[in-house]
């Protein structure tokens, strides 16, 4: 006779999935049924398949159901197992950005940021809406509609069946959860049982994007945080010499054309990435998210403030035009006609308004630095990516008595003067958010040094 066997209780809280998944238990079943009956193993094995094929059917929990679970979890402070229902909902549903969300919070809060990172990639890669609205397909009924969801669990209410006597008899179902729903097309508020409708997340509402922007930017600078940094700067050596400051072509600011001298310097080869600008300042104002992306939305002060730190300065804007134009006279480093190859600007991507329909970049906003070619000095995006701050105070009219040697721009004379002397700084080079003509090596603009950009950015010289 074959050992006495009893078959593990299941607690109304356990998920099915979660039974299904526990191999020993399986196991368990498998001897108790050979002892208890004294089957022959072939038959036994029968059973076994059977009952693992047919135990999904019996009691397999929906996408909701998991999900929800995985809100409840997560309620009471069981983060690893609301991961695991709602890791179990995607994986049942991979396209489910309420899913995605809720999956990419409980990671960040796991401190697994890479896996978060991607969940919220995908979230931010899918088309945005207005409202909260589904496609939805109801058993029945073979035509999905669009509808709004209002409730994801609604209790029906009870028609006095639903007593505790009944429960604990084992004789009244247990409430079933509906969804109320909003029909976009009848404007009809619907009350649907969960096991009768199957629910898409296709569109991210606009709120919910703009939250997961925010989880974006959190998991970023946790990521940087741990990046460190990849050693020193790169710095390209520049003999100096002379050169002609400016265009005759262009604002009255860029006016004379005026020789320029220059003893050699350093500049730094690639503008200053987010990595390094979080290693050296403890924090990352940026609004475009990336270790390697430039650090942007950057005041004066920060940039002046970090480049002293690595016992470095800002480069005058005279050294900066040099660096710049690479040895070269024409518009732009590569010639005179614009090159959409050779610069991140204000493209077909670009959101605002002076954005160039017809040519594309390759990036809606930022670019990891170093992803255009070099100018003929071995500098890169010296045109496009971010506007990079320099030292000199801004005067529409200083190239007009501007000294040949080593200029270091005018003196600070009246800082409550908005023209000239003593409230802006220059910044140059054109970004991604400006079009082809601010990407010219003699382009220059004041603004004021407190005001963060996000299309502002910088580079150290030595």
């Amino acid at each position: 006779m074959g050992i006495p066997f009893k078959f593990p209780k299941n607690t109304c809280g356990e998920s099915p999935l979660a039974i299904r998944n526990n191999f020993n238990w399986l196991s368990t079943v498998f001897l108790g049924l050979r002892s208890a009956c004294s089957l022959p193993p072939r038959l036994v094995v029968c059973f076994f398949v059977l009952g693992f094929f047919l135990f999904p059917v019996l009691g397999f929990a929906s996408v909701v159901d998991e999900t929800l679970e995985g809100d409840a979890k997560r309620a009471l402070g069981e983060i690893q197992a609301a991961e695991q229902h709602y890791d179990t909902a995607l994986k049942m549903d991979p396209g489910n950005w309420r899913v995605m969300r809720a999956l990419a919070e409980v990671r960040f809060q796991l401190k697994k940021y890479e896996e978060t990172k991607q969940l919220v990639d995908g979230i931010l890669a899918m088309e945005v809406i207005k409202r909260n609205t589904v496609l939805v397909t109801v058993e029945g009924d073979p035509e999905p509609f669009e509808a709004e969801i209002v409730d994801e669990r609604v209790i029906t209410p009870d028609n006095g069946k639903n007593n505790m006597r009944n429960y604990v008899d084992g004789e009244a179902k247990k409430p079933i959860p509906h969804y109320r729903l909003f029909n976009v097309k009848t404007g009809k508020m619907l009350l649907i049982p969960h096991q009768s409708a199957k629910i898409k997340y296709e569109k991210v509402p606009s709120r919910v994007y703009a939250y997961v922007q925010d989880l974006h930017a959190k998991v970023e600078n946790k990521l940087i945080s741990m990046a460190g940094t990849k050693g020193p700067v790169e710095m390209v050596e520049l003999k100096g010499g002379c050169f002609k400051m400016g265009s005759e072509k262009a604002a009255l600011s860029e006016r004379p054309v005026h020789e320029v001298c220059l003893k050699p310097f350093k500049m730094d080869k690639f503008e200053v990435s987010q990595r390094a600008f979080q290693a050296g300042m403890g924090h990352n104002p940026s609004m475009f998210k990336g270790a390697d992306r430039p650090a942007e939305m950057i005041t004066w002060d920060e940039a002046d403030e970090y480049c002293k730190k690595s016992d470095k300065r800002l480069p005058t804007e005279a050294e900066w035009e040099y660096a710049a134009r690479g040895g070269t006279n024409t518009e732009y480093y590569w010639g005179n006609n614009f090159d959409a190859s050779k610069t991140n600007f204000c493209d077909s991507q670009c959101i605002l308004n002076i954005r160039n329909k017809n040519l594309s970049d390759g990036f809606p906003n930022t670019a990891p630095v170093g992803s255009f070619s070099a100018n003929p000095f071995g500098l890169h995006d010296m045109a496009g990516n971010v506007n990079e701050w320099v030292s000199d105070w801004f005067e529409i009219r200083y190239y007009r008595n501007s000294p040949k040697d080593n200029p270091l721009g005018p003196v600070r004379t009246n800082p409550s003067k908005r023209k000239g002397g003593g409230t802006q700084k220059i910044y140059r080079g054109g970004s991604w958010r400006s079009d082809a003509n601010s990407q010219r090596s003699a382009w220059r603009k004041g603004f004021e040094t407190d005001y963060r950009l996000e299309g502002t950015g910088f580079r150290c010289a030595l």
